[in-house]
């Protein structure tokens, strides 16, 4: 291993992966240099310059980094559209970080971090603003109640929509609703 690679390692360059891998012979594992699991030992890598090498050397892929497959897009990628198709399907109900970790069997807070690091936003901040735009589509059916859709988009009350609301749109229910007959 040169200098280069062990660099590449150490900071995680995802610009050297598909150039090399590195094993680990404490683990029988093999990573891409970009793999986010903790900076081994020096003394305990390998270089391979191919996946089937390193199978070949008896390695089996890191489960993080899955390099043997040459189209992931990360872990946190990964992690990231989980947590995105759980508050997709469960936005009306009630839910904590902690239960989507329990779902999907991951930290909690590694889930905040991974997915306010892909999307820019936090989960919270996602699920407001899908029960928002969920909002807005009912909102144009006028014999709707705004309390009966806040229930329905998964508020406690027409309060909670409303402040969430306002903070996303600009505007009320109401006002939004009014805007929708001009």
């Amino acid at each position: 291993m040169n200098e280069e690679e062990w660099e590449a390692i150490k900071n995680n360059e995802t610009q050297y992966d598909g150039y090399f891998y590195y094993a680990l012979s404490t683990t029988k594992t093999f990573c891409r240099p970009s793999c986010t699991s903790r900076t081994p030992n020096q003394k305990h890598v390998s270089i391979f310059k191919d996946v089937d090498n390193a199978i070949k050397a008896g390695f089996r892929p890191c489960t993080r980094c899955k390099p043997n497959l040459k189209e992931w897009a990360g872990y946190k990628e990964e992690v990231s559209k989980e947590v995105l198709k759980y508050i997709q399907e469960h936005f009306r109900n009630k839910f904590s970080l902690k239960q989507i970790g329990e779902s999907l069997q991951k930290n909690p807070h590694y889930i905040h971090r991974s997915f306010k690091a892909i999307n820019g936003i936090t989960p919270l901040k996602y699920l407001h603003t899908l029960r928002v735009e969920e909002a807005k589509r009912l909102l144009i059916n006028m014999q709707l109640s705004i309390t009966y859709i806040a229930l329905e988009v998964g508020y406690n009350d027409s309060t909670q929509l409303s402040v969430k609301f306002k903070e996303i749109t600009g505007l009320s229910p109401s006002k939004y609703r009014e805007s929708l007959l001009n």
